[in-house]
């Protein structure tokens, strides 16, 4: 294939995915409804793999791929890549909020600081968070940590790459090359 082409959608490993809330990224049906049920019984039976798990109530950008090796360099805690997330939360966070998450938090019984993070303020009960790490639920409990209550969580950025607008809740399209290396820019490949 050149550079510029996509696969036929018949060979297409990779896609994005704009996940709506309500869904888990399970593979187990007693979670049900999954993300794979977004998908036709074709791509069902692919084996396609999520990279970068959202939680059921969280919003925004997946990748699905058949490639392993492309979920490790996306997600394995070495390659740091970045995700963004769009927060609505309520309560009133600590006064010194960005500086910890700068500096790397300690959430609970954990005996592993987190890696640094950028949490930037947009006016009342609205944040943006960029992590380079994902243990579970992290942004929701760092949140806590800092004093508010997570309403509202949406990932539009993975990587360099950003969540298309016109990529509809529970859509999916191919992930072109150039996007599959957008994704891969920030790691530490």
């Amino acid at each position: 294939l050149g550079e510029a082409e996509v696969e036929s959608p018949a060979l297409q490993t990779d896609f994005l995915l704009n996940k709506p809330a309500g869904v888990s990224c399970s593979h187990d049906e007693r979670e049900s409804p999954l993300v794979f049920d977004l998908l036709d019984e074709t791509l069902r039976r692919r084996g396609l793999q999520i990279a970068g798990r959202l939680d059921r109530a969280t919003t925004g950008l997946l990748v699905l791929t058949t490639d392993g090796d492309f979920i490790h360099r996306l997600t394995h805690p070495t390659r740091k890549v970045a995700k963004r997330y769009r927060i609505r939360f309520e309560g009133e966070l600590a006064d010194d909020a960005v500086a910890r998450c700068r500096r790397g938090m300690l959430l609970g019984a954990e005996e592993r600081p987190l890696r640094p993070a950028e949490l930037v303020l947009e006016g009342e009960g609205r944040a943006t968070m960029v992590i380079r790490e994902g243990r579970t639920h992290q942004v929701r409990r760092m949140i806590r940590a800092l004093g508010g209550e997570v309403v509202g969580l949406h990932r539009d950025r993975f990587g360099a790459l950003d969540l298309p607008a016109d990529l509809a809740p529970g859509a999916l399209r191919p992930l072109d090359p150039g996007a599959r290396a957008l994704l891969l820019s920030e790691s530490s490949l």
